[in-house]
């Protein structure tokens, strides 16, 4: 069996459903529903101190990486002399 790995969970500025971790130089983004445990009440901490260090499974890390991550939509160039 392989040992937990510890992942630091942030807010996603702007939003109130949202974490991010780094892993393997690389950020992801999830909801927070997926990364809280029931067994855990590792989400008081996120919202008292905004970051929280939890211990992940391999399976679960997994899963964060691949079907729970967030897909980034890249920003949109408005042409010179265009605003939003």
């Amino acid at each position: 069996m392989t040992q937990p790995t510890d992942l630091s969970f942030t807010w996603v500025p702007g939003t109130m459903d949202r974490v991010r971790f780094t892993h393997a130089g690389a950020t992801h983004t999830v909801y927070l529903r997926d990364v809280i445990r029931q067994t855990v009440h590792s989400d008081s901490a996120l919202y008292l101190k905004g970051r929280v260090v939890l211990p992940v499974s391999a399976a679960h890390l997994a899963d964060l990486l691949g079907r729970f991550s967030i897909p980034l939509v890249p920003a949109v160039r408005l042409p010179p002399g265009r605003d939003a």
